[in-house]
């Protein structure tokens, strides 16, 4: 029988008899599969080598375009597949607020330039959905909407919480009237 170890489990064959051990519980790929949601920020682990916080997002879409996350100075897809599984890029959970010690992780989104459709569909470019962190509230601008995903807040040693506050996909639009600040409405689908 051609069965070799595997993750979770290890696979004997000697003797005329086969035995198959298994380390743990069979889990889903990812963190409680039953309780994910597009947009959902995961596996927050701290990278003492890199003394940074590190984090996964659940791809989640902005008007059917999937956004996009940093992973080592690569805007990356979130639905990034390797071998036919998902592989989901990992970016760093930065900066912090040095007094309230808070980050805010944003789905940021633009209008593109040539088009003027919202949000930028070109994948290359800055006005397309993707994820940023920021030490700060961030307010709507003419250029680009904000959407507050979720907030980190990092506690005393290698702890950090998260508050969630959306949890599907979303549909978007922009309306700019005159020199006002264009407004972006939001609902989730």
């Amino acid at each position: 029988m051609a069965v070799g170890k595997g993750s979770g489990y290890n696979f004997n064959n000697s003797n005329k008899q086969s035995s198959l051990s298994i380390d743990s519980q069979f889990t889903d790929w990812y963190e409680s599969g039953a309780n994910q949601h597009p947009f959902k920020v995961i596996n927050i682990t701290y990278d003492s080598a890199g003394s940074a916080w590190l984090y996964q997002v659940v791809p989640g879409t902005l008007n059917n375009n999937v956004a996009q996350i940093d992973e080592d100075s690569v805007w990356v897809l979130l639905n990034r597949t390797a071998g036919g599984l998902p592989d989901w890029p990992v970016s760093v959970l930065t900066p912090f607020d040095a007094t309230t010690h808070k980050c805010y992780i944003y789905l940021r989104a633009g209008v593109d330039a040539t088009s003027g459709a919202f949000p930028g569909t070109d994948d290359t470019a800055a006005e397309y959905p993707r994820i940023i962190c920021s030490d700060v509230e961030l307010a709507d601008t003419d250029t680009y909407g904000y959407v507050l995903l979720a907030v980190a807040t990092e506690g005393t040693g290698p702890v950090c919480t998260v508050v969630q506050y959306v949890t599907g996909s979303l549909w978007g639009d922009r309306i700019k009237v005159g020199t006002d600040t264009a407004l972006y409405f939001y609902a989730r689908i």
